[in-house]
């Protein structure tokens, strides 16, 4: 599950499992890409953020921590 703020891609964002622990990271974006096209019948919307990356992930029984690993997020928007 994404969970974040569409009108303010900027602020933090969490990502979790809903049905188990085994992902629960936070994502702090420092940089916003994005990208439209218009083409009349074809168009995308799609903004990259670039962030760190916390939180632990459960592989099996093991438990890896994550701090400040640095990573990507993306809200898409597509129609054709």
């Amino acid at each position: 599950q994404f969970e974040y703020d569409s009108a303010n891609l900027m602020a933090p964002w969490r990502l979790r499992t809903t049905d188990s622990r085994e992902i629960d990271l936070n994502f702090t974006p420092f940089f916003h890409r994005r990208a439209d096209t218009n083409l009349i019948l074809v168009r995308t919307n799609v903004s990259q953020m670039i962030g760190r990356y916390s939180g632990r992930v459960m592989a099996g029984d093991r438990t890896l921590e994550i701090r400040d690993a640095v990573g990507w997020a993306e809200e898409h928007f597509a129609r054709w």
